[in-house]
Protein backbone atom coordinates (compact mmCIF):
# COMPACT_ATOMS: atom_id res chain seq x y z
CA UNK A 1 0.00 0.00 0.00
CA UNK A 2 1.68 3.73 -0.74
CA UNK A 3 -0.03 6.27 0.16
CA UNK A 4 1.61 10.20 0.26
CA UNK A 5 1.25 11.42 3.90
CA UNK A 6 2.78 14.02 5.76
CA UNK A 7 4.82 12.32 8.13
CA UNK A 8 6.74 13.55 10.51
CA UNK A 9 7.76 10.04 11.54
CA UNK A 10 11.61 9.78 10.50
CA UNK A 11 11.78 13.47 10.63
CA UNK A 12 14.35 14.44 12.94
CA UNK A 13 16.56 11.25 12.37
CA UNK A 14 18.12 13.84 11.85
CA UNK A 15 20.61 13.48 12.90
CA UNK A 16 22.00 16.31 12.92
CA UNK A 17 24.78 14.57 13.75
CA UNK A 18 26.97 17.32 13.06
CA UNK A 19 27.06 20.36 15.65
CA UNK A 20 28.06 23.73 15.98
CA UNK A 21 32.01 23.77 15.91
CA UNK A 22 34.48 26.26 18.15
CA UNK A 23 36.20 28.80 16.04
CA UNK A 24 39.21 29.14 18.13
CA UNK A 25 42.78 26.86 17.35
CA UNK A 26 43.99 25.51 20.71
CA UNK A 27 47.47 26.37 22.05
CA UNK A 28 50.41 23.65 22.04
CA UNK A 29 49.76 21.05 24.36
CA UNK A 30 46.70 22.51 26.13
CA UNK A 31 43.04 21.14 25.53
CA UNK A 32 40.18 23.30 24.83
CA UNK A 33 36.93 22.34 25.22
CA UNK A 34 33.09 23.28 23.77
CA UNK A 35 29.47 22.79 24.89
CA UNK A 36 26.93 24.09 22.31
CA UNK A 37 23.02 23.52 22.05
CA UNK A 38 21.44 23.83 18.81
CA UNK A 39 18.39 23.98 16.45
CA UNK A 40 18.70 22.27 12.95
CA UNK A 41 15.58 23.50 11.52
CA UNK A 42 15.61 20.47 8.58
CA UNK A 43 12.88 19.30 6.35
CA UNK A 44 12.74 16.16 4.65
CA UNK A 45 12.05 13.94 1.74
CA UNK A 46 12.03 10.39 0.78
CA UNK A 47 10.34 7.36 1.61
CA UNK A 48 9.46 4.79 4.71
CA UNK A 49 8.05 1.46 4.84
CA UNK A 50 7.08 -0.24 7.31
CA UNK A 51 5.89 -4.39 6.39
CA UNK A 52 3.55 -3.54 3.53
CA UNK A 53 2.71 -0.22 4.77
CA UNK A 54 4.93 2.51 2.80
CA UNK A 55 4.54 6.23 2.39
CA UNK A 56 6.31 9.33 0.25
CA UNK A 57 7.73 11.63 2.95
CA UNK A 58 7.68 16.03 1.51
CA UNK A 59 7.91 17.75 4.81
CA UNK A 60 9.03 21.73 5.62
CA UNK A 61 10.27 22.12 8.67
CA UNK A 62 7.08 23.79 9.29
CA UNK A 63 5.26 20.81 8.96
CA UNK A 64 7.57 19.25 11.35
CA UNK A 65 7.92 21.19 14.17
CA UNK A 66 4.11 21.25 14.39
CA UNK A 67 4.33 17.49 15.10
CA UNK A 68 7.05 17.43 17.84
CA UNK A 69 6.14 16.28 21.12
CA UNK A 70 9.65 17.01 22.34
CA UNK A 71 13.61 16.81 21.41
CA UNK A 72 16.79 17.37 22.81
CA UNK A 73 20.00 18.62 20.84
CA UNK A 74 23.29 18.53 21.89
CA UNK A 75 27.02 18.87 20.84
CA UNK A 76 30.50 18.43 22.96
CA UNK A 77 34.17 18.39 21.62
CA UNK A 78 37.66 19.15 23.12
CA UNK A 79 40.88 19.41 20.87
CA UNK A 80 44.67 20.09 21.31
CA UNK A 81 46.97 21.04 18.82
CA UNK A 82 46.93 17.27 17.36
CA UNK A 83 43.84 15.66 18.44
CA UNK A 84 40.25 16.56 18.82
CA UNK A 85 37.08 13.96 20.17
CA UNK A 86 33.78 14.27 19.80
CA UNK A 87 30.17 13.74 20.56
CA UNK A 88 26.67 14.67 19.62
CA UNK A 89 23.58 13.75 21.21
CA UNK A 90 19.81 13.68 19.76
CA UNK A 91 16.61 12.78 21.42
CA UNK A 92 13.12 12.97 19.49
CA UNK A 93 9.76 12.21 20.73
CA UNK A 94 6.92 13.08 17.47
CA UNK A 95 3.21 11.89 17.12
CA UNK A 96 1.43 12.96 14.18
CA UNK A 97 -2.21 12.09 13.17
CA UNK A 98 -3.87 13.08 9.96
CA UNK A 99 -7.08 12.74 8.16
CA UNK A 100 -7.10 11.88 4.02
CA UNK A 101 -9.57 12.28 1.99
CA UNK A 102 -9.37 10.25 -1.55
CA UNK A 103 -12.60 10.78 -3.32
CA UNK A 104 -15.45 9.12 -0.81
CA UNK A 105 -12.94 7.37 0.89
CA UNK A 106 -11.61 8.64 4.46
CA UNK A 107 -8.94 7.43 6.35
CA UNK A 108 -7.23 8.45 9.48
CA UNK A 109 -3.42 7.55 9.88
CA UNK A 110 -1.52 7.89 13.23
CA UNK A 111 2.29 7.82 13.07
CA UNK A 112 4.78 8.35 16.07
CA UNK A 113 8.50 7.80 16.32
CA UNK A 114 11.04 7.54 19.46
CA UNK A 115 14.36 8.30 18.57
CA UNK A 116 17.61 8.13 19.95
CA UNK A 117 20.87 8.98 18.10
CA UNK A 118 24.42 9.53 19.28
CA UNK A 119 27.47 10.02 17.47
CA UNK A 120 31.67 9.73 18.59
CA UNK A 121 34.31 10.72 16.57
CA UNK A 122 38.23 11.28 16.99
CA UNK A 123 40.31 13.09 14.66
CA UNK A 124 43.98 14.00 13.59
CA UNK A 125 44.57 17.29 12.84
CA UNK A 126 46.66 17.40 9.93
CA UNK A 127 47.28 21.05 10.21
CA UNK A 128 45.30 24.11 11.49
CA UNK A 129 43.17 23.89 9.11
CA UNK A 130 42.09 20.26 8.14
CA UNK A 131 41.29 17.11 10.38
CA UNK A 132 40.51 13.84 9.45
CA UNK A 133 37.68 11.90 11.33
CA UNK A 134 36.97 8.55 12.30
CA UNK A 135 34.19 7.01 14.26
CA UNK A 136 30.53 5.85 14.80
CA UNK A 137 26.83 6.85 14.82
CA UNK A 138 24.07 4.84 17.18
CA UNK A 139 20.51 4.95 16.09
CA UNK A 140 18.05 3.35 18.43
CA UNK A 141 14.36 4.01 16.65
CA UNK A 142 10.93 2.47 17.49
CA UNK A 143 8.40 3.32 14.93
CA UNK A 144 4.68 3.00 14.01
CA UNK A 145 2.10 3.74 11.45
CA UNK A 146 -1.77 3.08 11.84
CA UNK A 147 -4.20 3.68 9.04
CA UNK A 148 -7.87 3.35 9.33
CA UNK A 149 -11.07 4.25 7.62
CA UNK A 150 -13.48 3.52 5.24
CA UNK A 151 -11.77 0.47 3.96
CA UNK A 152 -8.51 0.44 5.56
CA UNK A 153 -7.72 -0.99 8.80
CA UNK A 154 -4.20 -1.53 9.17
CA UNK A 155 -0.88 -1.10 11.49
CA UNK A 156 2.33 -1.74 11.42
CA UNK A 157 5.28 -0.80 14.23
CA UNK A 158 9.36 -1.67 14.11
CA UNK A 159 11.97 -0.82 16.20
CA UNK A 160 15.85 -0.78 15.31
CA UNK A 161 18.93 -0.55 16.91
CA UNK A 162 22.33 -0.11 14.73
CA UNK A 163 26.09 0.99 14.49
CA UNK A 164 27.39 2.78 11.83
CA UNK A 165 31.22 3.35 11.11
CA UNK A 166 32.25 6.46 9.74
CA UNK A 167 34.87 8.40 8.39
CA UNK A 168 35.09 11.79 7.43
CA UNK A 169 37.15 15.52 6.92
CA UNK A 170 36.61 18.85 9.05
CA UNK A 171 37.62 21.61 8.08
CA UNK A 172 38.02 25.36 10.00
CA UNK A 173 39.23 28.38 9.12
CA UNK A 174 39.44 31.72 10.99
CA UNK A 175 39.17 34.61 8.41
CA UNK A 176 40.25 36.85 11.73
CA UNK A 177 39.99 37.16 15.17
CA UNK A 178 35.97 36.96 15.34
CA UNK A 179 34.57 35.16 11.80
CA UNK A 180 35.62 31.47 10.65
CA UNK A 181 34.26 29.28 8.06
CA UNK A 182 34.12 25.85 8.44
CA UNK A 183 33.28 22.31 6.60
CA UNK A 184 32.57 18.89 7.05
CA UNK A 185 31.73 16.05 5.12
CA UNK A 186 31.74 12.46 6.09
CA UNK A 187 30.39 8.72 4.52
CA UNK A 188 29.14 5.75 6.56
CA UNK A 189 27.46 2.66 6.82
CA UNK A 190 28.81 0.40 4.35
CA UNK A 191 26.57 -2.37 4.98
CA UNK A 192 27.76 -2.49 8.72
CA UNK A 193 24.46 -0.79 10.07
CA UNK A 194 22.45 1.24 7.30
CA UNK A 195 23.45 0.63 3.79
CA UNK A 196 25.24 3.88 3.19
CA UNK A 197 24.56 7.54 5.05
CA UNK A 198 26.69 10.99 4.15
CA UNK A 199 26.27 13.86 4.98
CA UNK A 200 27.78 17.48 4.80
CA UNK A 201 27.47 21.24 5.89
CA UNK A 202 29.20 24.03 5.99
CA UNK A 203 28.67 27.14 8.54
CA UNK A 204 29.97 30.81 9.27
CA UNK A 205 30.27 31.31 12.83
CA UNK A 206 31.13 34.86 14.84
CA UNK A 207 32.88 34.85 18.23
CA UNK A 208 30.93 37.29 20.79
CA UNK A 209 33.05 36.67 23.50
CA UNK A 210 35.94 34.77 24.36
CA UNK A 211 33.41 32.52 26.22
CA UNK A 212 30.41 32.31 23.84
CA UNK A 213 29.95 32.36 19.93
CA UNK A 214 27.52 32.10 17.81
CA UNK A 215 27.06 29.63 13.85
CA UNK A 216 24.66 29.79 11.01
CA UNK A 217 24.75 27.05 8.67
CA UNK A 218 23.20 24.66 5.92
CA UNK A 219 23.40 21.04 6.41
CA UNK A 220 22.30 18.02 4.50
CA UNK A 221 22.10 14.00 5.93
CA UNK A 222 21.38 11.28 3.61
CA UNK A 223 20.70 8.07 5.18
CA UNK A 224 19.83 4.41 3.29
CA UNK A 225 18.73 1.73 6.05
CA UNK A 226 17.22 -1.85 5.16
CA UNK A 227 16.27 -4.78 7.42
CA UNK A 228 14.28 -7.50 8.41
CA UNK A 229 11.38 -8.91 6.48
CA UNK A 230 7.77 -9.76 6.45
CA UNK A 231 6.19 -7.86 8.95
CA UNK A 232 9.41 -7.10 10.41
CA UNK A 233 10.47 -5.39 7.66
CA UNK A 234 11.77 -1.90 7.33
CA UNK A 235 13.43 0.55 4.70
CA UNK A 236 14.10 4.26 5.04
CA UNK A 237 15.34 6.04 2.15
CA UNK A 238 15.50 9.96 3.44
CA UNK A 239 16.93 12.80 2.81
CA UNK A 240 17.27 15.88 5.64
CA UNK A 241 18.61 18.98 4.94
CA UNK A 242 18.14 22.71 6.13
CA UNK A 243 19.59 25.78 7.92
CA UNK A 244 21.37 24.76 11.12
CA UNK A 245 21.73 27.66 14.41
CA UNK A 246 23.60 27.28 17.73
CA UNK A 247 25.48 28.35 20.46
CA UNK A 248 29.00 27.84 21.31
CA UNK A 249 30.26 27.85 24.79
CA UNK A 250 34.31 27.43 24.76
CA UNK A 251 36.34 27.02 27.77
Amino acid sequence: MKLKTQLALVSLVIFACAAPRAAAQSNAGEWQFSVAPYLWAAGMDGTIRIADLEADVDLAFSDIISDLDFALMGHFDMRNESWVLSSDLVYVDLGQTEDIVEGAIEATVNANLDLTLFELAGGYRLSPVFTLLAGVRWVDMGTGLTYSGDLVDEDASAGASWIDPLIGVHALAPLNDRWWLGVRADVGGFGVGSELTWQAYADIGFRVSKLVSVMLGYHVFDMDYQDGSGLAAVDLDVTISGPQLGVVFTF
